[in-house]
């Protein structure tokens, strides 16, 4: 870890050597350690430390970025040269919108914890060891990552941005003749992750998926499990909420926002300072964050926006800017509002349907109608009477997320925070706290033969 004022110094560097008309300088650093496993052996240990140092210049309205990952003196100047270069040479932006004024914010408290920060690899190898040993005779497959991650914003207007967070994050794939089954979890804290717990529930599932059976296609009661239902939550993001979506045509929310769009069983709202989540103060434009709803009892209410896309639309920002130095706002700490049973009750009062622990290969099919298509993967079970009765092979869903969403009939009381598991690019966790969901119709227009 950099620490604040090694990674203010360097940015502050930068910003004493431009000579254009503003500029912003957005360092992201981290410290990542990875224990990967197959067959049930661990075959890959590895740490990064590393920073990614980016400028954007302005020149009136053109702008330049240039990116380095060295913070000595010579390559720091060099990004700059580089970015104003760059800059003089760009058509005009007419909807550049003004660098965001003075703020200084710190850390969320909380979202750093020094033991996960601390964890060993043999820490983590000792975790990896119980799993395989719960899971044999599966085979296991995953990954368990930790890390830190830093991150500062600076502008020429003044603004002063630092924050660190913690991430651990662990996978579990059981695999054996004709089944698998999956399951993980993410957390701040490390020690919060109990690897049993996680190691038996991919198992549970294994055990129900060996010799899967066929199952027809067709509409069918589905129960989507976490995971899964954080797959449709994600393209809802940025197919419908994103305001910069909205703006380019292609939401599905368009001429419905204020309006009823999904069962009156759904809220959702983003907030990044959430500390059950992974809680951040700023944006990458250094705008304050804050909770802001997005789905009141099925109503959409709000998109979300960044500096450009809200001066487009003549509003403020909502503090969305995920992007370095490109527009496109997304709400990236989606909070539902949880129900009042257990998934086992949920289970339990399903007469037939369909169980799914997760998706594979989900695309967009129809951006307006929020049509998805995909397949289900590691865990999808047959339901009857109440209990899940076997596994069966995996299936293609073609289907409106809005039609599917506007029947939600229960959702769990208990949410998991879903993130990614494995890290390409530099580190900067970001998940979703979300329950399990029962759908009265979900629509499945295929089949595989495993």
């Amino acid at each position: 870890m950099r620490g604040k004022e090694s990674l203010f110094n360097i940015a502050e560097q930068i910003l004493r050597a431009v000579k254009a008309d503003g500029a912003e300088v957005l360092i992201f650093a981290e410290d990542s350690y990875l224990t990967r496993y197959a067959n049930s052996e661990i075959h890959q240990n590895m740490a990064i430390s590393n920073v990614n140092i980016g400028i954007r210049v302005r020149l009136g309205k053109k702008t330049g970025i240039a990116w380095t990952n060295r913070d000595d003196r010579d390559s720091l100047l060099d990004i700059v040269r580089t970015a104003e270069t760059l800059a003089s040479q760009m058509p005009e932006d007419p909807d550049l919108p003004e660098l965001f004024g003075r703020v200084e914010l710190g850390e969320v408290e909380g979202a750093f914890v020094e033991s996960t920060a601390n964890l060993t690899p043999a820490e983590r190898a000792r975790t990896v060891s119980r799993v395989i040993e719960i899971l044999r005779p599966f085979k296991a497959f995953g990954v368990y990552s930790s890390g830190i991650s830093e991150i500062v914003y600076l502008n020429t207007s003044g603004s002063r941005c630092y924050h660190r967070v913690t991430d651990a994050h662990l996978s579990v794939n059981a695999m054996g003749e004709g089944g698998s089954g999956w399951a993980q979890i993410s957390s701040r804290d490390a020690s919060s992750i109990d690897p049993e717990d996680v190691a038996r529930r991919a198992r549970r599932k294994a055990e129900l998926s060996v010799n899967p059976i066929d199952v027809e296609p067709g509409e069918y009661t589905v129960i989507l499990e976490e995971l899964a239902f954080s797959t449709l939550l994600a393209f809802m993001g940025f197919m419908g909420f994103s305001a910069k979506s909205y703006q380019e045509g292609r939401s599905f929310l368009l001429g419905r926002l204020g309006e009823k769009v999904f069962s009156e069983n759904l809220t959702i709202y983003d907030d990044p300072l959430d500390v059950r989540g992974f809680p951040v103060g700023f944006d990458f434009e250094g705008v304050p964050k804050k909770k802001l709803v997005l789905v009141d009892k099925g109503v959409a209410k709000n998109l979300v926006y960044d500096l450009k896309t809200a001066a487009k639309d003549g509003k403020e920002s909502t503090g969305h800017a995920l992007m370095p130095f490109h527009s496109f706002p997304y709400p990236g700490h989606m909070v539902v509002k949880p129900g009042s049973t257990s998934i086992d009750e949920i289970i339990r009062s399903t007469e037939r349907g369909i169980f799914v622990t997760r998706f594979h290969y989900t695309n967009v099919i129809e951006p307006r109608a929020f049509v998805l298509t995909g397949m289900t993967r590691d865990g999808t079970f047959l339901i009857e009477d109440g209990t899940l009765v076997k596994g069966v092979k995996n299936l293609r869903f073609t289907d409106s997320m809005i039609d599917a969403l506007s029947s939600v009939m229960a959702i769990s009381k208990d949410l998991s925070l879903v993130s990614d598991t494995s890290w390409y690019g530099h580190r900067f966790p970001k998940g979703f706290l979300v329950p399990s969901v029962k759908l009265e119709r979900f629509n499945f227009t295929g089949k595989t033969e495993f």
